[in-house]
């Protein structure tokens, strides 16, 4: 009986542990390297953009996917620089890959093109402050 109640605690404990560490999301680096980093979702979409006939469906779920980390990148923590700079920065990365998924779903080439100009643009400004 005893060891039943100890493996049933256990369980539970390393079950709730679990849960914490997953539902903590993926680290900045992480988000990084899916948005951005070779064949992640910026360069697919920019890709998907030049084709003479782009595949919107495949672009709406790529900026969806992108809107998603964008929002969790302003929710973490920089490594560097203070906190305000980050809330302003990062709200601007999601505000431009919300444009560019509101333009995209729209089919809105043009409006997709300036989108993914401008979030292109808001790199070095956000690596110079919190960036290692």
């Amino acid at each position: 009986m005893k060891i039943t109640a100890y493996f049933s605690i256990a369980t539970l404990a390393t079950f709730s542990i679990s849960h914490f560490l997953f539902a903590q999301g993926p680290d900045i680096k992480e988000i990084m390297t899916k948005a951005n980093k070779a064949g992640g979702l910026f360069p697919q979409i920019q890709k998907g953009l030049k084709a003479p006939t782009p595949n919107w469906a495949t672009l709406k779920n790529d900026s969806d996917e992108l809107v998603s980390l964008a929002t969790m990148l302003g929710k973490s923590k920089p490594p560097k620089g203070d906190a305000a700079s980050w809330a302003t920065l990062s709200k601007g990365y999601l505000d431009e890959a919300t444009a560019l998924k509101t333009a995209i779903a729209a089919m809105n080439k043009a409006g997709a093109d300036a989108a993914i100009g401008k979030l292109a643009t808001s790199c070095t400004s956000c690596h110079k402050a919190h960036k290692n």
